[in-house]
Formats: structure tokens, sequence, C-alpha cells
């Protein structure tokens, strides 16, 4: 086992033995020494492939005015369906210029509306008849992101060998990036210990 020391990040290594076409790469992740639950650790390439969304529609739906889920990330052409389950109208809009200002309009209990996301970024949710209301749609490039559970774990499955940088988003991207080499292996675990 390996520690590596890079600015406030703290990382500890652990390959798997067996080979393998691809690797998982998990760990856990604390902000501040606190686990931190929702936020999206991701890897970035510099190839040019281009990925299809799997799968091609992903749901939020809004109940007990709420969105739920209240982070996404998604993989750019994704279809996202916003379905209403709640007995009140919702609606749904973001300001985000990458999605386009959408407005999906008001509508009721049962009904759904779609959007699809091909512009990469972050997307803010609102709805503008409860205004407490909010969630976040990250759209990237390819699939090889995990969202941090409430126990501050993620993992990251079926990732290429091959060279990547590691980000992470906390309620905004946060200002770190890091190389990360991905070994021909089972698995790489990264425990991340960051500080804002």
């Amino acid at each position: 086992m390996t520690r590596v020391v890079v600015g406030f990040m703290f990382w500890v290594f652990i390959l798997g033995v067996l080979p393998s076409q691809a690797t998982t790469v998990s760990g856990t992740l604390t902000i501040d020494g606190v686990r931190a639950g929702g936020a999206i650790v991701y890897l970035e390439s510099d190839q040019s492939q281009a990925f299809s969304p799997t799968p091609t529609h992903a749901v939020v739906d809004q109940k007990d005015l709420t969105f739920v889920p209240q982070v996404l990330p998604i993989v750019r052409g994704t279809i996202v369906e916003f379905t209403n389950s709640d007995d009140v109208q919702h609606n749904v809009f973001t300001p985000s210029p990458v999605a386009g200002e959408f407005d999906l309009g008001t509508y009721s209990r049962g009904e759904t509306r779609s959007v699809t996301l091909n512009e990469v970024g972050e997307v803010l949710i609102l709805c503008n008849i409860h205004m407490e209301m909010a969630a976040h749609i990250l759209v990237l490039k390819n699939p090889y992101f995990a969202v941090v559970t409430q126990e501050g774990s993620y993992q990251i499955p079926e990732v290429p060998s091959g060279t990547y940088t590691l980000r992470v988003w906390h309620g905004r991207p946060l200002p770190y990036s890091q190389p990360l080499d991905v070994p021909t292996a089972s698995e790489l675990t990264l425990h991340l210990q960051m500080k804002k």
C-alpha cells in the first residue's frame, strides 16, 4: 500500500492482483472530515471517444415537494424524464445555459415531461411553484462517475485502463483535479480526504 499526499488530498492506493479488461475504481470521500454523501466523483479523459448514454433515459420524480434524486450524473445525450407523483401541480425549469434554459411548464400528478441534455455541464433544476425545490444534474462526457453514498463510499465500475483526470463535484465543481493512471487490474481503491 502506498500513501501519496497531494495538496489537501490524501490518497491510499490498493491495486487488485487479478488482471481484467476494466477496473472498478472505488473508495471513500470525506470533505473537511465529513463523509461527503451526495458528492459526485468522476473521471475525465482526453480521448475523443463518443459514448452513447446507457440507459438512454433517467428519471427525476417530484415527490413530497422534493426532486428525487436531488443529484443526478448522466452521460450527455440522455433523455431525462420529470414525473409528478404529488397531489399538487409542479413545474420544471432551469436557468442553466448548457440546457438551453428550458421550461417544461406546469403539470399534474401522473404526468411526465422530458428533455434531452446534450451539452456537458451542470444543470440546476427548479420548480417555479415551490421555490424550495432544487436538484442538480451533472452532464458528463463518459459514464465513469459515481454518486457518493451517505456512508461516504463510491464505486465506478468498468473503467478502461488509461490516464484520466479525477474531479469531485459537491454542490458545485470543487477547485481540484488530479491526474490518475488507471491500471489493468481488478480494482483500484482511492480513499479521498479533501478540504474545501
